[in-house]
Order: structure tokens, then C-alpha cells, then sequence
């Protein structure tokens, strides 16, 4: 069965370490004969969260007109929901996080669709990506039926192309090619 992949790309490089491993998972996920599309939030006009509360009083409808409005359709209308970041201070980057606040907008809509982590950061090992993998969990087990598909992380990702070649590039292709 074809799945509908919207990749999140939170990190404010093109072409840098993230990118890489979104493209290496999409290559391997549209070989599988599903269809994705990547978004840039770097590209996006996106606000913080007011805090005010009228999404839960207006049906999941937030109040402030900006690029989430797409945004939120496109999430809605996918199966899996890939989220990608590099690693700052053991957390989000500020693009991925306004949006993940953002979502709380979304949270009945969320349920059942499938999360993926993408993460890259200079951390030497897997270790540096500890915190910032709880953050994904506890993201996704906001929503009734949340389902973790899988995460990679590039470690010792100092320079924008550390992660061509590497083995968490090949996981990635890996992971989009699972993709169920």
C-alpha cells in the first residue's frame, strides 16, 4: 500500500547534514512506491504558539494566518509524518520546534499516522542524540495512537557534508524503504 510522506526539514541548511539524510530516506521511501514531499521551514513564514487557546475552542483552527495553515493540511492529509533536525543544544532547532508547538492545533488529527526522527549533530555517538530522541517520544505520545517508525542519527556531523556516505545515510534510505 502507497503511503503519503511529508518530511519536515527543520534545519536552517540546504543541502547540509539533515538534508542529506531526508533525501537519502525519500529516495529510499519512493522506490518503495510511496510519494513524499519535503518541506523547508526555514523557507516558511512560521509563528511561535500564542498560547491563547482558541484552537481548542475552534475546532483545531488556529487564529494566526501564516505558513502553518499549509502546513497543517499537508499534515493531515499524510500517513507518515517525518520530523528532521540537527541536534541543538541536546533539543530542536527553533524552526522544527515552533512548529511542533504549533501542532497542538492538530492533536486530535494526529493520531495513527506514523513519526520518524532524522537527526544530525557533531556529538561523537549515538549519546548526543539522547535527549532530543525523548523530545520526539514524548512529542508523538501526545496523540491517542502514536506510532514511532524509526530514527537515525548522523554523530560527529561537524561540517555541512559530514553525512554523505555515511552510515546513517545509508539508514535512512534504509528506514524509507520500510516504510509500511
Amino acid at each position: 500500500m502507497s503511503r503519503k510522506i511529508l518530511v519536515l526539514m527543520g534545519s536552517p541548511r540546504k543541502d547540509g547534514n539533515c538534508d542529506c539524510l531526508c533525501s537519502a530516506f525519500i529516495r529510499g521511501a519512493e522506490e518503495a512506491g510511496h510519494t513524499a514531499e519535503k518541506i523547508y521551514l526555514q523557507d516558511q513564514e512560521i509563528h511561535g504558539c500564542l498560547g491563547c487557546g482558541a484552537c481548542g475552542q475552534k475546532d483545531g483552527n488556529c487564529v494566526q494566518n501564516d505558513g502553518m495553515k499549509s502546513i497543517y493540511e499537508k499534515m493531515i492529509a499524510s500517513d507518515v509524518i517525518v520530523l528532521a533536525s540537527p541536534v541543538y543544544f541536546d533539543s530542536w532547532s527553533s524552526q522544527m520546534k515552533a512548529v511542533l508547538d504549533r501542532t497542538t492545533a492538530l492533536e486530535h488529527n494526529l493520531g495513527g499516522k506514523t513519526f520518524y526522527l532524522l537527526a544530525a549533530g557533531s556529538s561523537a555517538d549515538a549519546a548526543g542524540a539522547e535527549t532530543l530522541l525523548e523530545c520526539f517520544r514524548k512529542y508523538i505520545h501526545c496523540f491517542a495512537e502514536e506510532n514511532e517508525g524509526g530514527s537515525v542519527f548522523a554523530a560527529g556531523a561537524d561540517k555541512i557534508s559530514d553525512a554523505r556516505g555515511s552510515e546513517a545515510e545509508k539508514q535512512a534510505y534504509a528506514l524509507g524503504r520500510e516504510v509500511c
